[in-house]
């Protein structure tokens, strides 16, 4: 994985039993700023990514939009999901088998969750009572 300014989130892999590398293939496509390194976890062919893009992200300021995604298999499709003006995804937890991914953001006001289920794909985002 990789953030390429002007370009946004790019992936590429290869088998596990070696071969060789895919083409670079952006995964989601913005021209704003990069906001800080690419999150990855990876559990039985389930893999999670978090990766931030704003407007001013690289004055400090906080990302506009927060990217989830999940990839499964052979990792040439992924399902994505983009919050916007939201603080960005802290971490993420994958079930044992791979086939439910929970994004996690703890805020002052409580636990925000997004949820991936293979069968389903993306949930909305459980927000904190308020």
């Amino acid at each position: 994985m990789r953030l390429v300014k002007g370009t946004g989130v790019q992936e590429r892999h290869k088998a596990a039993g070696g071969g060789k590398w895919s083409k670079w293939k952006t995964l989601y496509k913005t021209r704003t700023d990069l906001c800080q390194g690419v999150g990855l976890a990876e559990r039985e062919g389930t893999v999670s990514l978090i990766a931030d893009f704003g407007l001013y992200c690289s004055d400090g300021e906080p990302p506009t939009e927060s990217v989830a995604g999940v990839g499964t298999g052979d990792l040439t499709e992924w399902d994505i999901d983009v919050t916007e003006d939201f603080d960005g995804w802290d971490d993420t937890s994958i079930n044992d088998d791979g086939s439910r991914v929970v994004f996690l953001y703890d805020s002052d006001s409580g636990l925000y969750t997004l949820r991936w289920e293979r069968s389903e794909g993306f949930s909305e985002i459980d927000r904190p009572e308020e």
